[in-house]
This record gives structure tokens, C-alpha cells and sequence, in this order.
């Protein structure tokens, strides 16, 4: 099975971004993958929070587009509005070869900091989810999680014991704790879930919002299997599951987790 992550710098115009992705998600399909991935808000970032509702026209250009050229995709997150509210979710939505939503997650683990010289909350205006990202997809099952839920382990344990031998994060990191942080966690939950992980980031900003890129995917073992720097692009790579269950097999970690 091969998959691609589109690593993208989403800017304030959700036209320019919606072409963009679509440009690269062509170049994926020259590789004959299975599955895209887009990354955390793709399709708007800027002052405002380019909400959609989940009826909106934009998500049935990428169903058909899904439909038309025989591939699955995860559209990394979107801020989907809560009607009748002021709030909106972070939702990632899967897509299925036929161009069916077949999974919905909505972020669990809100971005919080406070600082003197930074003070933010996702949970001021976004709704966080409370269902685990876990789906089947090409006969296998996957899982998902978006962003900060990154710095949450048990999030992750929870997907792999639910059985996802593949598991995506589409991001945002700021560069400055994505330098300390990024490679050290992605390549963490991967080794301690035996898991195929996909993480596919944001690029670009400026200043405090700058993005630290490294969209890589990492095999079960810890291994980079294909990355990016900073640059905008594309990062394709095969996934054996087969050898993951041997792997898995061999080495039967997840067999021995215990709640304390």
C-alpha cells in the first residue's frame, strides 16, 4: 500500500489553498498511491477561521475528485461549523475510493498555552471531539489524531489497541517547539505502537506562527521512511503490513499492556 502526504503553506485564501492541494494531490497520483493526506487546516489559515458547514459544496469536489481517480483520502482538518453556534470543530474526514465520507474525527485535545508573551486556547471557539479516530480502510484499520493530541500517548495506545497498523496525524507545529518536540514524538508513537505513523505538517508563517514542516513517515520500527524539510511537497512511501504483523509477531509489545 503506498501513501502520500501533501505538505502544504495554507495561507488566507481558501481558493488558492483548495487549488494548490489539488495540484499536489495530482502529483501524488503519478506514484500510483492509495491513499493522500492533506494536512491540519489545509484549506484556510489566517486571521480568521475559514469555517465551512459539512454540507459545504467544497467537500464534494474532493468526493468526486476521490470517485474519478480511484483513491482514498484524508483531508487533514478542516474547521466545520457547529450549526446554529458560534463554534466549530477541528474535523479531519476520510474519503473512500467510491467518494464516501466514511469516518469523521473530531480533535480531541484542545492547543492550550499560557504564557506572559503567549496566551492561546483552541476551546475558546472549537468544540473538542470525544470519539477515538479509528476506521477501516483498504482492509485495514487505521486511526487519527490531529495536532496537540500528539503529546497525548494514551491517545495513541488507545488507537493501536483498537487495532491501527496505520495512523495518521495531520498538523500545524510551530517551529519553535516543533524543533525540540516534532521528530522526538511522531517517531515515539511509532516505536511504542508498533505502527505505521504518517505525519503530515503545516510550512510556512512568519515570526511566533512560523511552521516547522518535517512531514515524514515512520515505520514501525522507528525508521524514516520518506520526509520533507521545509519546502512544500510531497512525501510518498510504501507500507508493508505484512511485515508490521510479523514484526508485531516477533515482538509482541502491545500484548503486555497493563492499566495501573
Amino acid at each position: 500500500m503506498k501513501v502520500a502526504l501533501i505538505q502544504m503553506d495554507s495561507k488566507d485564501n481558501m481558493e488558492e489553498n483548495k487549488e494548490k492541494a489539488f495540484r499536489f494531490m495530482n502529483e501524488a497520483l503519478k506514484e500510483n498511491v492509495d491513499i493522500i493526506c492533506l494536512s491540519e487546516k489545509f484549506l484556510y489559515w489566517g486571521k480568521g477561521r475559514g469555517a465551512i458547514p459539512i454540507n459545504s459544496p467544497i467537500l464534494t469536489e474532493f468526493q468526486d475528485y476521490a470517485k474519478a481517480h480511484n483513491v482514498n483520502l484524508i483531508l487533514g482538518s478542516l474547521a466545520i461549523q457547529v450549526m446554529g453556534t458560534d463554534t466549530i470543530t477541528n474535523t479531519s474526514l476520510v474519503i473512500n475510493r467510491l467518494g464516501e465520507i466514511i469516518h469523521r474525527y473530531d480533535k480531541i485535545y484542545m492547543y492550550t498555552v499560557d504564557r506572559e508573551d503567549l496566551k492561546v486556547d483552541e476551546g475558546d471557539d472549537t468544540v473538542k471531539g470525544s470519539q477515538l479516530g479509528l476506521f477501516l480502510l483498504e482492509g485495514i484499520k487505521m486511526g487519527i489524531g490531529i495536532c496537540f493530541d500528539l503529546r497525548y500517548p494514551e491517545y495513541f495506545k488507545a488507537l493501536s489497541l483498537g487495532g491501527a497498523e496505520v495512523i495518521f496525524l495531520p498538523a500545524n507545529f510551530r517551529k519553535s517547539t516543533g524543533f525540540v518536540a516534532w521528530d522526538i514524538l511522531t517517531r515515539a508513537r511509532a516505536i511504542e505502537n508498533q505502527a505505521y505513523f504518517c505525519a503530515c505538517g503545516q510550512t510556512g508563517g512568519t515570526k511566533e506562527k512560523e511552521r516547522c514542516g518535517k512531514s515524514q513517515i515512520i515505520s514501525y520500527d522507528g525508521n524514516i521512511l520518506s520526509s520533507l524539510n521545509e519546502e512544500e511537497g510531497v512525501v510518498i512511501a510504501t507500507l508493508d503490513i505484512d511485515k508490521l504483523r510479523q514484526f508485531r509477531k516477533e515482538f509482541p509489545v502491545l500484548k503486555q499492556v497493563e492499566k495501573f
